[in-house]
């Protein structure tokens, strides 16, 4: 039996691996201008749990990632984005503590601000549609770049 190196290089090739798909995801959101950390006052400092502060950020191997809080428990992994009509940003996250993955669109504000527009996970139901939440149907905050 012989080793093929030739056909196994084409094989990865075709197929990628998953820090490319990281890496993807990282060129779109970097060019979109999401990288850094956004929040509604960043005087006031990050409360766990509040989501208040989140933050997109690059991991060594070019891994985008979304945390929120800066807790380190709260740390989830972009999968992939794209933009869609109207410039919204679109990332795939997946969230490993509530063993599901979502989509959220983001969009960006004149002044430069960021807020989703919509939350949904892959079975359809949405923590967000059209820029407010299903719980309370209150807009979701306006985020501002702290650095």
């Amino acid at each position: 039996m012989s080793f093929r190196p030739l056909p196994v290089a084409l094989l990865l090739l075709c197929f990628g691996s998953p820090a490319s798909a990281g890496s993807a995801a990282t060129e779109i959101a970097q060019e979109w201008g999401l990288l850094g950390t956004w929040a509604v006052d960043c005087a006031k400092p990050a409360k766990r749990g509040q989501g208040n502060t989140i933050s997109y950020e690059v991991t060594a191997d070019g891994r985008l990632i979304y945390r929120r809080d800066f807790d380190s428990s709260d740390t989830n992994e972009v999968t992939d984005a794209r933009i869609e009509t109207g410039d919204t940003l679109v990332l795939s996250i997946v969230m490993p503590h509530y063993k599901q993955t979502r989509e959220n669109g983001i969009t960006k504000g004149a002044d430069g601000s960021i807020r989703s527009l919509f939350n949904r996970g892959a079975d359809g139901s949405y923590t967000i549609r059209d820029g407010r939440f299903i719980a309370n149907d209150r807009p979701t905050p306006a985020l501002r770049k702290c650095n």
